[in-house]
């Protein structure tokens, strides 16, 4: 997965100077700031209206309030009076009364003040008065702040714009000067530049260049005597991001696998592998969006979470697992604002694939009773995210149970395609006894093929991780009594295990008569999501006590 043409060749930073000069020119009198990055943001300020020819106050907790011209519009060094957050805030007010205004329009910039505490009454009053009378005037006031939300008192008043994390030319410039600072120490040509770039979309500029160096120091000692290359540059770039993911409960790094490690679902594997390239520029050349994302539906054991490990694996990015039942807090507001954050992270960690595992756990049953429309909230701030992001992430969601999931999240345009899983074929059952033989260090080919075909008969009805589950337990049993691992053992685990297809029969074919008429089957076969379940007749409780006392087990 790469990096799409547009995000590539954007400046972040050009981007938010003109968004900020049209807010600006059409008399939006507050408007607040956010981003991961607050100095670059203020230095982006500073440039736009000093060149400008306007005038630029800036607040901060330690400086006060200072005046900045272009000749020290990048000096650190305080040159104003140490005034109190609220005493700044009056500056406007009383710059209003002298009718002394300016003939240039004047700009007051408070960095990281305290607006999101609900128990600022006095700040909240001058927000809200500035935005109605300084839209008349020459005056603009500027809050610079963390990626946080406004309180919902001040949301309808105040005009919020995002400061975004650096484009591939900004990051190309960044990485530049930590290649001259260490020019005899790591070598890279133009195009490798371009992919190690590519590597740190989304990162804000000083993360970027600092992992960046990073990398190059811990690969100056190489046994080889060689430079740091782009390998090893890459590598700490992706291990930044780690890093970035673990600052997050709610979401998750998951370790990727191999296609072939999934049995079946050709339908799905065709999928995927012809929309591998599209997020290349010659596919954006001919016309061709990035692709959105996937849903895959059907009952639990199918394969779905393994589909997710493949896929990223597949598109050669990390996969992020996102945890929806971690993001209800039990304060209001937070819930939202927790998936809004997340969400941020996820694009930091962009080209991804975003993995929503078992979302009806988390958003099912929405607009109950106990929630106070939480679960909505989020389930808009997720849909909208998927809306609006332009960062190159493929999002993945799976359920088991889709009654209770709201219509709009599966709506075709939200995703590209929705997948169901079924109970694997003949055939397919097979694939996947052969591949957990083989995954445990058991070559599949040296058992006889009709040895394996019992294990594949007496399977029938049986999801894949209870095929996987007989394995494990057929191999601890021969291990335990000494024995010669035979496909006997794992036919013996079958008969004592009570399949999902006999313990949640009407659960299971409901499932199924939803993923018939409502998602296109995984398999190439459409008989794996209705004639296995069928076929598969509850086994009565006597035919079940004797399997478990032919097995010696106790049945619970």
């Amino acid at each position: 997965m790469r990096v799409s043409k547009d995000l590539a060749l954007r400046s972040s930073e050009d981007i938010f100077t003109k968004k900020f000069r049209i807010l600006s020119d059409a008399g939006a009198g507050v408007i607040h700031v956010r981003t991961h990055e607050p100095f670059r943001a203020l230095h982006a300020l500073r440039k736009l209206i000093l060149v400008d020819g306007n005038i630029y106050n800036e607040w901060d907790i330690v400086h006060g309030v200072r005046q900045f011209t272009l000749d020290n519009m990048f000096s650190n060094v305080p040159n104003g009076s140490v005034l109190d957050l609220h005493d700044a805030l009056a500056q406007p007010e009383q710059l209003l009364a002298s009718s002394e205004l300016p003939d240039n329009v004047t700009y007051f910039v408070f960095l990281n003040p305290d607006f999101w505490a609900e128990n600022n009454p006095v700040m909240t009053h001058y927000l809200q008065q500035y935005s109605a009378t300084l839209p008349m005037e020459d005056l603009r006031v500027v809050l610079v702040t963390p990626d946080f939300a406004l309180p919902e008192r001040l949301t309808d008043s105040v005009i919020t714009l995002k400061f975004e994390t650096p484009g591939q030319g900004e990051l190309r410039e960044a990485f530049k000067a930590v290649l001259d600072s260490a020019q005899d120490y790591a070598e890279v040509s133009d195009d490798e530049q371009s992919l190690i770039c590519s590597t740190g979309a989304g990162m804000t500029r000083s993360n970027f260049e600092m992992y960046s160096s990073l990398a190059i120091v811990e690969g100056v000692d190489k046994e080889d005597g060689t430079k740091v290359g782009v390998d090893d540059i890459v590598a700490g770039l992706s291990r930044g991001k780690t890093d970035i993911v673990n600052k997050n409960d709610l979401l998750e790094l998951y370790p990727v696998t191999d296609l072939k490690e999934v049995g079946g679902m050709e339908n799905l594997k065709q999928w995927i592998a012809k929309r591998a390239n599209c997020y290349s520029d010659e596919a954006a050349d001919f016309g061709i969006e990035p692709p959105k994302g996937l849903v895959l539906v059907g009952i639990p054991g199918s394969g779905k979470s393994l589909s997710a490990k493949a896929i990223a694996k597949e598109f050669g990015v990390p996969l992020l697992r996102l945890d929806f039942g971690r993001v209800f807090n039990s304060l209001i507001g937070s819930s939202e604002e927790r998936i809004r954050t997340a969400l941020s992270m996820v694009e930091a960690m962009a080209p991804c694939v975003l993995f929503c595992d078992e979302v009806d756990k988390g958003l099912g049953g929405m607009g109950g009773s106990g929630d106070s429309g939480t679960s909505s909230r989020v389930l808009g701030s997720f849909l909208t995210w998927l809306n609006d992001t332009t960062a190159p992430v493929f999002t993945m969601v799976t359920a088991n149970n889709v009654d209770g999931l709201p219509p709009e999240l599966l709506r075709r345009g939200r995703f590209d395609a929705t997948f169901a899983t079924g109970f694997p074929t003949e055939k397919e059952r097979m694939e996947v006894l052969n591949i957990h033989l083989n995954k445990r260090g058991w070559e599949a080919d040296s058992f006889p093929t009709k040895e394996r075909q019992r294990v594949v008969a007496a399977s029938r009805g049986y999801v894949p991780a209870e095929i996987e589950a007989a394995v494990k337990d057929g191999l601890i049993d021969a291990f335990d009594e000494d024995e010669d691992f035979t496909m006997e053992y794992v036919v013996q685990a079958l008969h004592r295990m009570v399949p999902m297809s006999t313990a949640y029969n009407k659960e299971i074919q409901r499932m199924v008569l939803w993923a018939k008429t409502n998602a296109v089957p995984a398999s190439t076969s459409y008989d794996s999501l209705t004639d296995e379940s069928a076929a598969h007749k509850p086994r009565s409780r006597t035919r079940i006590r004797k399997t478990m006392e032919k097995g010696n087990v106790t049945e619970h």
